[in-house]
């Protein structure tokens, strides 16, 4: 139980961090099952995956960043190649 208060005050505070660099111009890249944009995103591997149409986002292994609309950081993903 004292963990599970730990994990929620450390969400909460990560919460209040991720809020107060949004108010300064930072939004988080987080595309997972969108259309792969090259961009934007960085893609680490192609992977087939029926449920996921290909040249989309399957996984997101690193969020990326834009600043103020500008790339700070392209986010790092696996992109789905349709059926195998």
């Amino acid at each position: 139980q004292e963990m599970q208060a730990m994990r929620k005050g450390v969400e909460m505070t990560l919460n209040m961090l991720i809020d107060a660099l949004a108010k300064s111009g930072l939004e988080q890249i987080n595309p997972e099952n969108q259309a792969f944009d090259p961009n934007i995103h960085e893609a680490m591997g192609m992977v087939p995956n029926e449920n996921i149409p290909a040249n989309h986002v399957m996984e997101v292994i690193q969020r990326g960043y834009l600043l103020n609309g500008r790339l700070v950081r392209a986010a790092r993903v696996i992109v789905s190649s349709g059926k195998g």
